[in-house]
C-alpha cells in the first residue's frame, strides 16, 4: 500500500530555528543538548504551551522557562503516575474480590449473564453501538485469558496453569487475570456489569452504605480520568496543560470543579478513587512539588489557586 508522506525530517539546525518561534535564546548548546535528549516533537509541546501564556507572563518566554516546566512536568508526572499506580491496584482488587465473593464464581468475568451488553442506554444508536462493541470486547476477554495460561514464554509463572501442573484443569480466576490485563479492560469490564453489580463494587470498597445509578455513572467518567491520566503519565507525555474526557463531578460538589476536562479534574478524579489513606498524602505532595517549582504555575494555568481549598472540598466516596 502507498504511503503518502509529507513531512521531511527535520535537521537539528532547522529544530534550533523552530524553537526560536517559542522561546528565547541565544546560545546553542544547551537547546540543542536538550533537543537531543528530548526529542524536537516533546520540546516543542512545551514550548508551544509557553508560547500561548506569553500574555500572562508579560515577555516571551526564555530557554529557562522550558528547561523549568520540563522539569515541573516530570515531577509532576511521576508523582501522579505513583498515585495512578495505587488507585489501579486498589480498583482492581475491589472489584475481584467483591464481586468473585457475591457470586461465588472466580471467573464470572468470562460469564456474559453478569453483563448489560446495552449498558442500559435509552438512545437506540448508542444501544445498538454499546451492543457491538460488548460483542468484540468478551470476545477478546476469553482469547487474552487463554492467551495468558498459553503463553509459556512470555508468562512462565502461570506454569501451575498448564498442562502438568496443579490447576491444569482451571480457568485463570479475577485476582489473577486483573494483574495482567490493562486498566481499560477493567473499565470496561465494570463499565458491562450488571447494575446491581456495579453498586456492590461501590458498596465493597468505599464508605456508604447505598449508591445510586448516577453515582456509578459518575465512577465511569472517573475510571476514564484515571486512565487517561496514567497513559500519559505512563507515556511520558505533556500534562501541563492538557486537556482530557469529562469529569462529571457528584451534584453536590458542583462548584468543586473549575473545568471538567482540565487538570485538577483529573486530581478530583483521583481523589475519589484513592483510599482515603492515600488522600492527605497526595495534598501534600502536590503542594510540597509547588512550592519548589522554579514556575509560577497559577500564572500558566496549571491549577487554580485556590486548589487546596478545592481539593479538601472533595468528598470521600
Amino acid at each position: 500500500m502507498a504511503v503518502n508522506n509529507n513531512s521531511a525530517p527535520i535537521t537539528l539546525e532547522t529544530q534550533l530555528k523552530n524553537m526560536k518561534s517559542y522561546v528565547h535564546f541565544i546560545k546553542k548548546v544547551r537547546m540543542t543538548a536538550f533537543l537531543s535528549h528530548t526529542g524536537y516533537f516533546r520540546c516543542s509541546r512545551y514550548g508551544k504551551f509557553l508560547i500561548s501564556h506569553a500574555n500572562d507572563i508579560g515577555t516571551k518566554p526564555t530557554q529557562d522557562m522550558l528547561f523549568h516546566l520540563y522539569d515541573f512536568d516530570t515531577k509532576l508526572r511521576e508523582l501522579l503516575f505513583h498515585y495512578c499506580q495505587i488507585a489501579e491496584i486498589q480498583f482492581k482488587a475491589y472489584l475481584a474480590d467483591s464481586i468473585s465473593l457475591k457470586l461465588n464464581d472466580a471467573v464470572f468475568y468470562l460469564d456474559q449473564q453478569y453483563y448489560t451488553p446495552s449498558r442500559s442506554e435509552r438512545d437506540k444508536v448508542k444501544k445498538q453501538s454499546s451492543i457491538r462493541f460488548f460483542k468484540t470486547f468478551f470476545r477478546n476477554l476469553v482469547n487474552d485469558s487463554s492467551s495468558l495460561m498459553k503463553n509459556s514464554r512470555k508468562y512462565p509463572e502461570l506454569k501451575e496453569y498448564r498442562k502438568g501442573g496443579a490447576k491444569a484443569t482451571h480457568i485463570l480466576p479475577c485476582w489473577v487475570f486483573f494483574s495482567y490485563v490493562e486498566l481499560g479492560t477493567i473499565i470496561n469490564i465494570y463499565a458491562y456489569l450488571r447494575g446491581d453489580l456495579r453498586t456492590y463494587v461501590l458498596k465493597y470498597g468505599y464508605s456508604k452504605n447505598h449508591y445510586g445509578k448516577s453515582t456509578t455513572k459518575q465512577f465511569d467518567t472517573w475510571l476514564e480520568a484515571l486512565r487517561n491520566l496514567r497513559n500519559i503519565c505512563a507515556h511520558h507525555n505533556i500534562l501541563v496543560g492538557k486537556t482530557s474526557s469529562v469529569v462529571l463531578p457528584e451534584i453536590a460538589e458542583a462548584q468543586v470543579l473549575v473545568s471538567d476536562t482540565d487538570l485538577f479534574s483529573r486530581i478530583y478524579a483521583l481523589k475519589k478513587i484513592l483510599p482515603i489513606s492515600e488522600h492527605e498524602h497526595l495534598r501534600h505532595d502536590l503542594k510540597k512539588l509547588m512550592k519548589h517549582s522554579k514556575i509560577d504555575i497559577y500564572i500558566l494555568g496549571i491549577l487554580p489557586k485556590d486548589w487546596e481549598s478545592r481539593y479538601d472540598n472533595i468528598f470521600i466516596l
